[in-house]
């Protein structure tokens, strides 16, 4: 037989105090003293008390949940994302809903209309690059903010990352190894960080004075299998490049296998740079030089951003933080 839940009158009858004191007092009330409310919690605690979702929902229109809507929970960047922020939702009194939408427009669609049947009370989103109108439309009336990605069919706040900086530091520490035929193989230039992380290496190639050879380009959609073929490819082209830079977490994974299938020593034989930076970067031999991303500044932000907006003191108009991506030298472009 199953015991009957907890009630605000049972906490309301184990303190002795009205029942309305108690739903006051778990709502936050200024008007409750900070004892009272003490008080109170503990009772809740100790009595087993969980709040009603679908009343509170009722009273705030939505649940005390943030979605969190990324194209692959399998990325090393992604889930350490979902790492962070499902810590901080927590300490904010909210949980993360975690949803996967393979990059793909229609998965996204039923993602995100999941979320909104849960009653979501924010969104972070990586949007995919042809998000559909009817995905915009759903987002619409949500407090949202765009994660990495943005799509100009969405309104709201911007975290995003200074890829084309990042990008061009990493491609100036080549040169001014003395590499000239350095090789790229980045994300799709529709994907827009695709384009800002290209535009990186294109401007150092500028000031460098040097052409650029197409054939050393390589963009394609950021799955570990492309990156493989895209670097074997790459590697075929006569003269082979000295040097690669690979433009992105999953792409890097794939991109390593085809080094070492072509049975080249790093870095005497080809100097590496990679992007993301998670642990085994330093576990490699040679350890992988590697753009590391600003994780936890991006999260804080983004946080930061939809308590505002959820909350209701976050100013009109969007706002649009960027966080800068840092190059860490290893033994992968040692000289």
């Amino acid at each position: 037989m199953h015991q009957r839940r907890t009630t605000i009158k049972d906490i309301a009858v184990h303190l002795g105090i009205d029942h309305s004191t108690v739903s006051r007092a778990l709502n936050d009330n200024p008007n409750i003293s900070e004892e009272t409310k003490h008080q109170v919690r503990q009772a809740a605690l100790r009595l087993g008390y969980v709040a009603n979702a679908s009343a509170r929902a009722m009273r705030y229109n939505h649940n005390a949940l943030i979605g969190l809507a990324i194209p692959d929970i399998r990325n090393d960047f992604y889930s350490a994302v979902a790492r962070a922020l499902a810590e901080r939702c927590n300490r904010a009194g909210f949980q993360m809903v975690l949803v996967n939408t393979d990059d793909h427009p229609e998965v996204e669609y039923r993602q995100v209309r999941a979320l909104m049947e849960a009653r979501v009370a924010g969104v972070l989103i990586t949007p995919t690059p042809e998000l559909l109108d009817t995905t915009a439309k759903l987002l619409a009336p949500v407090p949202t903010v765009q994660f990495v990605r943005q799509s100009p069919k969405l309104s709201g706040d911007i975290v995003r990352m200074d890829d084309t900086r990042a990008m061009r530091e990493a491609t100036e520490h080549l040169l001014a190894q003395g590499h000239k035929r350095i090789g790229y193989v980045g994300t799709r230039k529709d994907i827009n960080v695709g384009q800002a992380r290209l535009n990186g290496y294109l401007e150092a190639h500028v000031a460098a004075g040097l052409a650029v050879d197409e054939r050393y380009l390589a963009l394609v959609s950021p799955r570990q299998t492309f990156g493989s073929d895209s670097v074997a490819r790459l590697l075929a082209v006569s003269p082979a490049p000295t040097a690669l830079i690979i433009g992105s977490s999953e792409l890097t994974i794939g991109g390593l296998g085809a080094i070492q299938a072509a049975g080249l020593t790093i870095p005497s034989e080809l100097a590496v740079i990679g992007y993301g930076d998670p642990v085994w970067c330093r576990l490699l031999s040679p350890s992988l030089t590697a753009v590391q991303l600003p994780v936890d500044e991006m999260v804080e932000a983004a946080e930061t951003l939809i308590l505002d907006r959820i909350g209701g003191k976050a100013p009109a108009g969007a706002d649009v933080r960027s966080c800068r991506p840092t190059l860490v030298v290893r033994g992968s472009t040692a000289t």
